[in-house]
């Protein structure tokens, strides 16, 4: 039976899908939303800096799950491209939600210094609000940013359990870092967000490029896809699952 699986990329976990999981799963599918170390169930342990670590902490979660459909956003997207690289015969699709590569693209386009500037110029601190999460929310979401009670969700999550600095930096090392490998063996769908202030599109074009295959647009969708646009993706990904 085919097992998706959800990739989250920096200070993320499997709480931040907002429920994407369960839309898989009334369509009979089997879902699994792994943490990545430093995140969510394991905020206590140790971020590797390179993304090959994070593929095996990923591949111990899965343990002997095969005809896998990972769907990797951002940084999800990097380690999505490192276990295929890794163990092709054991995935059977790739779905790349804003993704980019160190040798494709400049850091200025995979992370975008105007894009954070403008986030905290609209940022609106509130006593019952974290600044950081909504700094994160305003970033990364082109429908929710001003969506305080997500914010207020989200901070509460972030009481809960959080991703150390120490262990964001650690992340950011390893995405910064992280190069797509020259060939992979498995099917790619790129997708990415036409409204995506943190990541320039031009770094999904440039995959595209790089992979030889089209990429396909969301429009009135941020960075986070799955949160601004549930139901177009849930679509798109269903669609593209047995395409060639």
């Amino acid at each position: 039976m085919a097992t998706w699986v959800l990739l989250r990329g920096l200070m993320r976990d499997h709480r931040h899908w907002q429920g994407f999981e369960h839309r898989l799963r009334e369509q009979g599918l089997a879902v699994i939303t792994p943490d990545l170390p430093g995140n969510g169930e394991l905020a206590h342990e140790v971020s590797p800096a390179h993304m090959r670590d994070y593929a095996d902490a990923v591949w111990r979660q899965l343990g002997q799950a095969n005809d896998l459909h990972l769907v990797g956003l951002s940084m999800g997207g990097m380690l999505a491209l490192e276990m295929a690289r890794q163990a092709p015969e054991r995935i059977a699709r790739v779905f790349l939600l804003n993704c980019s590569a160190a040798n494709l693209s400049p850091w200025y386009q995979r992370f975008s210094p105007m894009g954070l500037l403008k986030a905290c110029i609209d940022c609106r601190k509130s006593p019952h609000l974290n600044l950081l999460e909504s700094l994160i929310l305003k970033l990364t979401s082109y429908r929710h940013g001003r969506d305080f009670g997500l914010i207020s969700q989200w901070s509460d999550l972030r009481r809960v359990s959080h991703t150390r600095w120490c262990n964001l930096l650690r992340q950011v090392w390893a995405a910064a870092h992280f190069r797509a490998p020259a060939a992979i063996e498995v099917p790619l769908v790129l997708i990415y967000g036409r409204e995506d202030r943190l990541v320039n599109p031009v770094c999904s074009y440039r995959l595209a490029r790089f992979y030889r295959l089209d990429v396909s647009e969301l429009p009135h969708c941020g960075h986070d896809i799955a949160l601004d646009n549930p139901e177009a993706l849930l679509a798109l990904l269903l669609d593209r699952r047995r395409s060639p």
